[in-house]
């Protein structure tokens, strides 16, 4: 009899196993005279409802017309991803959720937006079977290392233009300084220059002078 009993509660514990995966029903098993009777006891269910708010005032245009999201049971995914847009109000609700699992332990539902647009960060906020994704417009911050060099780049440049432009002023310049000097000085008089040609001049009258005046005492002697 104990043997019986035994073998009655291996099934019955098999059973229970067995059929307790499935979501929608948990079985409850009894031993009643020689038989087995399972009854399906309904698991209970919730419904979780989606709804997406934008935070993009006066970037309206470039909103996406649809978003794609995807539920997830523990972190696992559940389902297929759905895709809702202003057709649906930026709404969806899941149905018939298992609010346990099989083991009796509670199933924690969350949302995953999936490609999720450019220039816009997704928050998130639950409240009891009610989950609210809030995509705020974000502005794209330049980068401090690009825009750093495309200063130093203007600069440079800046930098470069006049002093090649001066270096040319400063060429021509400097050319027509010398040209005017050259100019200037083959202009004007050599220091001693006509001063000593006439010292020159005066001695050879007076060398003239004297040996004319030489001649003519020689010829009065004679």
């Amino acid at each position: 009899m104990e043997e019986i009993e035994g073998v009655e509660q291996g099934i019955q514990y098999f059973l229970k196993e067995e059929l307790s995966t499935d979501y929608k029903y948990r079985y409850e098993s009894q031993v009643i005279g020689r038989d087995i009777v399972n009854t399906a006891i309904e698991v209970e269910k919730m419904s979780l409802i989606v709804n997406k708010d934008w935070d993009d005032k006066g970037y309206e245009s470039i909103r996406p017309e649809t978003i794609t999201i995807q539920l997830l049971a523990n972190n696992k995914l559940q389902g297929n991803p759905v895709t809702i847009g202003v057709s649906e109000k930026w709404t969806w609700e899941f149905t018939d959720l298992a609010i346990r699992d099989e083991l009796g332990n509670d199933i924690l539902y969350s949302i995953k937006e999936i490609d999720v647009a450019k220039h816009y960060q997704v928050d998130q906020i639950q409240e009891n079977n009610k989950i609210t994704l809030i995509n705020k417009f974000v502005k794209e911050e330049p980068n401090p290392e690009e825009e750093e060099e495309d200063n130093n780049n203007i600069n440079n440049d800046g930098d470069n233009e006049p002093t090649n432009n001066n270096d040319g002023n400063s060429n021509h310049s400097e050319e027509a300084h010398n040209d005017a000097k050259k100019e200037t000085t083959e202009n004007l008089p050599v220091v001693g220059q006509y001063s000593g040609f006439w010292s020159i001049l005066v001695g050879a009258a007076l060398l003239f002078g004297v040996v004319l005046l030489v001649k003519h005492k020689q010829e009065r002697k004679k």
